[in-house]
């Protein structure tokens, strides 16, 4: 039988905001992945999968980071990072990165006053941003989308690296 992992979280803001958003997705999602050993959620969007992410920020508040599995294995070159930062300046909530041959698409906002709408809005907006340029991402910088990736090879998506809380 496999072990149990306890979610271990920092503050009580973290653990209050974890189960907001947690009721939310239960209420919009048919179907998400609730990461055991993090407070992380992941569920799939067209051709993308998302990742929402609740990690403390001070001692009263938590930050909610809905991020996109762009397009993984592209790349990198001059040309992908130029069209990455013009699809910033066009894009009216969130931002494409880029770490390694991976891209993404994310938003993060504070959580402990969050509302409803607030959360609807981020969410629409990475999934629906992210499933619009992954396909046209591939097309003309190779790499693979979030789902092409799970699908072809049967892996984990990477890991994106968090900067430590200090």
């Amino acid at each position: 039988m496999p072990v149990a992992h306890k979610k271990q979280f920092l503050t009580q803001c973290q653990e209050e905001v974890y189960r907001q958003v947690k009721s939310y997705l239960d209420e919009l999602v048919d179907e998400h992945f609730d990461d055991a050993e993090h407070c992380d959620f992941y569920f799939k969007y067209g051709s993308t999968v998302l990742e929402i992410s609740i990690d403390p920020y001070e001692d009263d508040d938590a930050v909610i980071e809905v991020l996109a599995f762009c397009v993984q294995g592209a790349a990198p070159s001059f040309e992908l990072t130029r069209e990455l930062l013009r699809l910033n300046s066009e894009v009216p909530l969130g931002a494409f990165s880029m770490v390694d041959k991976d891209v993404f698409f994310s938003h993060a906002f504070l959580g402990r006053r969050m509302r409803p709408e607030q959360f609807i809005a981020s969410l629409d907006a990475v999934a629906s941003i992210s499933d619009e340029y992954d396909d046209k991402l591939v097309a003309r910088y190779g790499g693979e989308t979030a789902l092409d990736c799970l699908r072809s090879s049967r892996k984990r998506l990477p890991e994106r690296s968090k900067p430590e809380n200090n």
